[in-house]
């Protein structure tokens, strides 16, 4: 059974990520490859019992590296996430902008069946992104599924201790 709490452990401990990137025919957008990079992260309080999250506690991870376009391409990667607790959710928001322009994402909610899902997807312009998530003790796995007129991309993402 994958849990809120345990997410919310794994986000307190996550160092590094990996990820691949896979575009049907249909997608124009020419993203295909694979990238890596290391993660850092700032808590709500220094002292955190990560077994016992308190409603309003987050995590902000900062994610640098790079993305392998092809074998002699590589571009510098960047990703600012807030992870915010609410007891029956976790909040994800992009923070690509900045903390003063903050991005809603999705609320990751248990869906009853020991799972757990988006409640919702995110939709920016016509792209609708959605993402599914398998915890293993030292690492979380997150597919985002991109799907819009001209995006179909699949991201797998590992992060991991």
């Amino acid at each position: 059974m994958q849990t809120l709490t345990q997410l919310w452990d794994l986000l307190n401990r996550l160092n590094r990520f990996s990820f691949k990137v896979n575009a049907d025919n249909e997608s124009v957008t020419g993203w295909q490859g694979e990238g890596l990079g290391l993660i850092k992260r700032r808590a709500s309080c220094t002292e955190i019992d990560v077994s016992q999250p308190e409603s309003g506690a987050i995590v902000e991870t900062i994610e640098r590296g790079h993305y392998y376009v092809s074998a002699n391409r590589n571009v510098p990667m960047h990703n600012q996430y807030l992870w915010q607790f609410g007891g029956d959710h976790i909040r994800l928001t992009h923070l690509r902008f900045g903390w003063d322009k903050p991005v809603f994402l999705f609320d990751i909610i248990e869906d009853g069946q020991g799972e757990l899902v988006t409640r919702q997807s995110h939709q920016c312009a016509a792209d609708n992104y959605d993402a599914s998530f398998v915890l293993s003790p030292d690492s979380l796995v997150m597919q985002w599924r991109i799907q819009g007129p001209k995006k179909r991309e699949v991201l797998d993402y590992i992060y991991s201790v």
